[in-house]
């Protein structure tokens, strides 16, 4: 496992570079040998150590969404964008089931759907009063669902990870409260505030991180 961290990491690190250089070539290269890492150690520590007829099977659907949506968005934002939608929806009900399975059940979770439901409410207000700031045009209402399902994933993940404290399902939450995270980078990246070498390596930074402890908190 450490031998796989290292070399993700690497492999990380050299993705800052291609992600903001001149070569797609090498861009793509890199991203698609991330992703790879990261899907090929799931499946096979899901097989390796869980029944097929589980909860972390739909963990399993949700992750192979997610892969198809990193693969696609590399050449259809829309298309990638779909993928990654379903990928949350698996997620978020995997983490409610998650949690419920532990004992803690919608009370303590229940808060993740106002503060989403405001933060959205706040982002269509902005989107209205406001129509020069986020340059979406006939993105707004796709990234408005999109952006409901990854900030109710990231704070469902944020409830995991105060909950579940010195679990592995504690790492899951960690991961996917930064690949929140890292998607309000990227919508910021795309829509508000254009070219940023250093914006767009934080999304890379805080997504792959997040992704890379999603399938630790398997092993």
């Amino acid at each position: 496992m450490a031998l796989f961290i290292a070399i993700y990491l690497l492999a990380l690190f050299c993705y800052f570079h291609t992600r903001t250089g001149e070569k797609r070539l090498y861009r793509i290269i890199n991203k698609y040998f991330l992703v790879a890492m990261y899907f090929s150690f799931a499946v096979f520590t899901f097989f390796r150590k869980y029944d097929f007829v589980s909860i972390r099977s739909l963990m399993m659907v949700a992750l192979l969404f997610t892969c198809f949506g990193d693969v696609f968005l590399v050449f259809d934002m829309e298309r990638g964008g779909d993928f990654f939608l379903a990928g949350n929806i698996c997620f978020i009900v995997y983490e409610q089931m998650v949690l419920v399975k532990n004992d803690y059940g919608v009370a303590y979770f229940g808060w993740t759907f106002p503060v989403m439901a405001i933060f959205i409410s706040l982002f269509i207000y902005i989107c209205e009063k406001r129509k020069g700031l986020f340059k979406m045009g006939k993105m707004r209402w796709p990234m408005t669902w999109y952006l409901s399902s990854i900030i109710l994933h990231g704070l469902i993940g944020l409830a995991m990870a105060i909950l579940l404290r010195g679990t592995n399902d504690m790492l899951m939450g960690i991961g996917s409260f930064l690949f929140m995270i890292s998607d309000l980078i990227l919508t910021a990246y795309r829509f508000v505030l254009g070219e940023n070498k250093w914006l767009i390596r934080a999304n890379s930074l805080t997504y792959f991180t997040g992704i890379l402890l999603i399938v630790l908190s398997m092993a």
